[in-house]
């Protein structure tokens, strides 16, 4: 069911119950275990699914910590510098794992129980597990364009045919909206990389004056969106399809959505390692608590067996569904890592202005 979609590689989906043990008596001298993921309704279903059973299992609290990907990178630098390191596990996307080489440890993949059974193949990296996966959709009010609804990024920056007002995201991963400038301006999505930035910027010229919203957290972009404050966005999928389950009038298409894999990494000298890495090895496990947590969610994850259990109508809505993975654009993970301090730097001051 998977294709090659993503720079990553491919991946695919297995089944076999995770033993506690192994946690329970790797963590024994831990307490805590402090995580850091986006908040909101993301950190409730990682806290009833993942927290409160490991805690349960191995008697290990975890402290969640809410933070953007831009925030928790600013804090990781500062407390390094200043030696005090508070934080455990962390948030990643691929090209994290070179930008941030550093500060991550590497993660011992053959210590992982339920790596070899349960988890997708390729799903722990030097650096990085294998967390969710899902795209950066374009989601738009189907009250405000129930006619003829937007299908491509094309048009996003149609103001004329598909008026009001716009969000886009502004949380440290700028290439996915230059990626739909490009796409808008008629660059196959197979094509994009490396970025044309002069023609991404100068497309992004048009429709700035229509974005209403930047938004920084998953939260932001739903609430934005439940308030009517703007009628198109793009969003993460996962958040997307949670609106609609709660009942709001949103339509999602993934034509060119760039797509979003996310991680957990682990940071050298971590206060907390053994506890950490029990909870990675306790969170590829159990896919009944992938399955809940994806139906709350709406991400696939890393447990094979969760993306089998859930019924064809639900498949429709994930990033590996066929259709969905075709119609995605990749990401060039070792183009971004290479770039991003550069055009962090450029995005800014053109925000700014």
């Amino acid at each position: 069911m998977y294709a090659r979609w993503h720079s990553a590689g491919p991946i695919a989906l297995g089944l076999v119950l995770l033993s506690m043990a192994a946690p329970t008596a790797r963590a024994a001298d831990s307490k805590e275990v402090v995580i850091v993921a986006t908040g909101g309704e993301f950190e409730k279903a990682l806290r009833e699914n993942f927290y409160a059973p490991f805690t349960a299992a191995t008697g290990i609290a975890v402290r969640a910590v809410p933070a953007s990907n831009a925030e928790q990178w600013a804090k990781v630098k500062a407390m390094t510098g200043s030696g005090h390191l508070e934080w455990d596990i962390v948030s990643i996307y691929p090209e994290d794992m070179v930008a941030q080489q550093a500060v991550l440890a590497p993660i011992d993949c053959a210590a992982l129980s339920a790596l070899k059974d349960q988890a997708v193949p390729g799903a722990c990296k030097d650096r990085g597990l294998l967390r969710t996966i899902g795209g950066g959709i374009l989601a738009y009010n189907t009250k405000s364009f129930a006619q003829k609804p937007p299908q491509t990024w094309a048009d996003f920056w149609n103001v004329t045919d598909f008026p009001g007002p716009r969000a886009l995201p502004n949380y440290g991963a700028p290439w996915w909206v230059l990626m739909a400038a490009l796409e808008a301006d008629g660059v196959p999505s197979d094509k994009l990389f490396p970025l044309d930035l002069d023609r991404a910027f100068k497309k992004l010229d048009q429709i700035k004056p229509n974005v209403q919203v930047w938004w920084k957290t998953g939260d932001q972009s739903q609430q934005i969106m439940r308030d009517g404050e703007v009628v198109m966005s793009m969003m993460w999928s996962g958040r997307a399809y949670t609106l609609a389950g709660e009942g709001t009038p949103i339509g999602v298409s993934w034509q060119g959505a760039p797509t979003n894999i996310a991680l957990w990494g682990l940071l050298k000298d971590a206060p907390h390692a053994d506890a950490a890495k029990a909870f990675l090895d306790y969170f590829l496990g159990r896919p009944e608590a992938h399955v809940a947590f994806s139906r709350e969610i709406t991400y696939d994850t890393s447990n094979r067996r969760a993306l089998d259990l859930l019924p064809e109508p639900e498949q429709h809505q994930r990033a590996t569904f066929p259709a969905n993975a075709k119609a995605m654009a990749p990401v060039d993970d070792a183009w971004v890592a290479q770039n991003r301090s550069s055009l962090l730097e450029r995005w800014n001051d053109w925000l700014a202005k």
